[in-house]
């Protein structure tokens, strides 16, 4: 068990002078806040360390005096230009000691891991993302009154050719991965592999193993981390936004899952995909449109959500079918059956878009949403190319952020369920990112321009 104790004495022995207190904002940036390690204290660990909610956008201005409080099982070494950091993972408590606040992220991902558990249908969630993102030799962009702009440097040139797993000297950026693969190994976090992904102009990917959606969440926000402070120590600017390049291939963050009891995958039957798993299928795709309103929370998701380009629309599954939204892996163990999700992207806040594929999945077995039965699936063909009469067949993805954000205010009762997620905080969620939507639909786009400047 780690204990206040137990980490003053790793700070002396490695001799460590500061401690980082992590933690998740509501769109799902890290913030954080340092103290010297002298002051890494039993009263500062019980009594936490107080900020404004209201500037990581949990609360207005009145009513936004809140607490950090360490989750000490998260402690681990960092390293920042050399130099050791104790870096802990924080849980958000109101002030005056009036208990957990309910729209913490990390608090809602623990009440979903708990209601599969207090429901009997699994010991254990399981999930593993697939982080994509681009690192360009620099970014550049504005917005502002008079000018609006971005421009990106690759290292490579564009070509027609896909860069999927192509080998050096095509893949300048080896070096780069295998540094932030090392970083990740010295955090604890062990990685299955990294490649170059399709995009040649600098889209890469790295794929870890399992873990508990709660652990998996803290891990995806520790590489995105890793991933941006590396590229920027090579000069170089990371990004996992889901669709940088126009005509390019976008950035998902598929996520592969299962649920599990005795150290085994209950999707599992003789090599296909159980009843069970095909019913957490089905109520994946059954919910799919207002999943996206937490998954793919950004505007920029639905650049990268169009037909082709590796980004699935169509609200289906299949065996090795990577144009349907759910994927059932082929070469899977059976210790590992499982599905992949592969509409989300990394602008999601991953404690909630992992708390809330869980939720859909639970539904689905709970109601019995057999994804055969509904129709879902399992298809076959490719769905990028299907006519117009067959699309209208089958539930298709958002086309847009509203669209995303209507789906969730009209359909979330699988969401609070077992209290795992508050009402209030689906609707502050749903208000912040309509405000973010509007301010885009407020200012000209440059294609605008090109389309209309001399109409």
């Amino acid at each position: 068990m780690v204990t206040c104790d137990s980490l003053k004495e790793l700070i002396a022995k490695e001799g460590i002078e500061f401690v980082d207190f992590k933690v998740v904002d509501l769109i799902g940036r890290w913030r954080h806040i340092t103290v010297p390690a002298s002051r890494f204290t039993p009263h500062l660990l019980e009594n936490g360390i107080a900020f404004d909610g209201s500037n990581f956008g949990y609360a207005s201005v009145e009513g936004s005096d809140m607490v950090l409080l360490p989750d000490l099982d998260t402690a681990t070494i960092d390293y920042y230009s050399e130099e050791k950091i104790l870096s802990i993972m924080s849980d958000i408590h109101l002030a005056g000691g009036k208990g957990p606040f309910r729209g913490d992220p990390r608090g809602v991902i623990k009440r979903a891991e708990g209601y599969l558990v207090s429901e009997g249908i699994a010991e254990a969630a399981m999930m593993s993302p697939e982080f994509e993102f681009y690192v360009f030799s620099q970014a550049e962009y504005n917005s502002g009154g008079v000018e609006s702009y971005y421009t990106l440097t690759s290292l490579n040139k564009h070509t027609e050719h896909s860069f999927y797993h192509i080998a050096p000297p095509e893949d300048q950026l080896f070096a780069l991965r295998n540094e932030i693969c090392r970083r990740l190994e010295k955090r604890g976090i062990p990685v299955k592999y990294h490649h170059h992904e399709v995009g040649p102009l600098g889209q890469l990917e790295i794929e870890l193993g399992f873990d508990r959606p709660l652990k998996m969440a803290d891990t995806t926000l520790i590489i995105k981390n890793i991933v941006r402070n590396v590229s920027a120590e090579a000069g170089l600017s990371a990004t996992f936004m889901p669709k940088p390049i126009f005509g390019e291939n976008g950035n998902g963050m598929h996520v592969h899952q299962f649920l599990a009891s005795n150290g085994k995958s209950l999707f599992e039957d003789k090599g296909g995909l159980s009843a069970l798993g095909l019913c957490y299928v089905g109520g994946i795709l059954s919910h799919g449109q207002s999943l996206c309103g937490l998954t793919n929370p950004s505007t920029n998701s639905y650049c990268r959500l169009v037909s082709g380009y590796e980004a699935p629309v169509s609200l289906a599954f299949g065996e090795g079918n990577r144009s349907a939204a759910i994927r059932i892996p082929g070469y899977a163990t059976p210790e590992e059956r499982r599905i992949e999700l592969r509409t989300v992207d990394a602008t999601c806040n991953p404690y909630f878009a992992y708390a809330a594929m869980l939720m859909a999945g639970i539904d689905g077995i709970k109601r019995n949403l057999n994804a055969k039965k509904l129709g879902f699936g399992p298809y076959t063909k490719d769905l990028y190319h299907l006519s117009s009469e067959e699309a209208k067949k089958i539930a298709q993805a958002p086309a847009n952020l509203g669209e995303a954000l209507c789906a969730l205010e009209e359909d979330h009762d699988y969401l609070t369920e077992g209290g795992v997620f508050e009402e209030d905080r689906i609707a502050h969620w749903i208000k912040v990112k309509r405000q973010e939507e509007s301010q885009l639909r407020k200012r000209p786009h440059p294609y605008e321009f090109s389309l209309y400047y001399d109409i």
